[in-house]
């Protein structure tokens, strides 16, 4: 049997604990000795390519075959997921979602999950995970998903805008991402006078 192995910046692999029983990692974080630390009692394998590590031994998990791709459809599996991770937490359970990085294609589950359970808006779920990881980068794909998820579980007209990109006009990006460069300084706000 071959090995797989994924050349992962190891910020990016830690495990982060988002909420109580809500932890993302990347795949290099994925042993025995990390699930017995955190007390892991299920996975969510957001991947297609990682398979599911038999050597964290008998935790339920599931394989959602994602590929970190902003065509790829994952709207159809958020609420499903986010209900199980909700359903486990509540039964005195961690759950833990990785796709390679931890910053796409799990985070994008976590999104969900925060802004159905634990969230008022997908705003508030994005800063407060952001707060804990501020690597996360949903693709522009999933943050399609995630806006049109939003208005459905929250019955509103959507938090989280999608503006042109400044330094990239023909792109956009989440108008989250500018909060964040207000905060760094990166970019002065206007004022008006």
């Amino acid at each position: 049997m071959s090995l797989v192995s994924f050349n992962v910046d190891p910020e990016y692999a830690q495990i982060t604990e988002i909420v109580r029983g809500l932890y993302i990692c990347g795949v290099s974080s994925l042993t025995a000795e990390n699930m017995k630390k955190y007390n892991i009692s299920f996975i969510v394998n957001a991947t297609n390519e990682v398979p599911n590590v038999l050597s964290l031994g008998n935790i339920p998990r599931v394989k959602l075959w994602l590929e970190d791709n902003p065509q790829v459809s994952v709207y159809p599996l958020l609420d499903h997921q986010a209900d199980r991770i909700e359903a486990e937490i509540a039964s005195g359970g961690n759950v833990l979602v990785h796709c390679v990085a931890g910053v796409s294609r799990s985070a994008t589950i976590c999104l969900a999950f925060l802004t159905k359970f634990r969230c008022r808006s997908l705003r508030q779920a994005y800063h407060v995970m952001a707060k804990k990881r501020p690597l996360v980068r949903p693709n522009i794909g999933f943050w399609r998903q995630l806006i049109a998820y939003e208005q459905d579980v929250k019955q509103n007209i959507g938090t989280v805008q999608l503006v042109r990109n400044e330094e990239y006009p023909d792109q956009v990006i989440p108008d989250v991402y500018l909060d964040e460069e207000i905060r760094a300084h990166k970019l002065s706000p206007t004022v008006a006078f």
